[in-house]
């Protein structure tokens, strides 16, 4: 009895645990995941390096420390990584739609 018990606690405090990657919003790093606009992930891209250089200044001029300096830097790295590898993405996308396109188009004409 006791097993059975331990054992449905165990799978109850995993699922607590796992919930919040099935249900809920994504956090921060999925911002640049939902914007499908090649200028505003351009804009998300220049603003996150405008920050970076804003916090190592701060950093290199003793106003941050260097603990909350290196998280900083860690969460907008990863942001750029993440709006970067949109932008890409939605980049490449694009240029197989065209060439799709420029496919179809000249098998109907020809």
């Amino acid at each position: 009895m006791m097993i059975v018990f331990a054992a449905s606690i165990s799978v109850l405090a995993a699922l607590i645990i796992l919930s919040p990657f099935f249900f809920g919003k994504g956090g921060h790093l999925q911002a640049a995941a939902s914007i499908n606009s090649l200028d505003r992930l351009e804009a998300v891209k220049e603003s996150i390096l405008k920050r970076f250089l804003e916090d190592e200044r701060a950093y290199e001029e003793k106003r941050i420390s260097k603990m909350a300096w290196e998280q900083r830097r860690q969460y907008l790295s990863n942001r750029y990584i993440d709006a970067a590898r949109r932008l890409d993405y939605l980049q490449n996308l694009a240029k197989e739609q065209a060439a799709a396109q420029s496919q179809g188009k000249g098998s109907v004409n020809g």
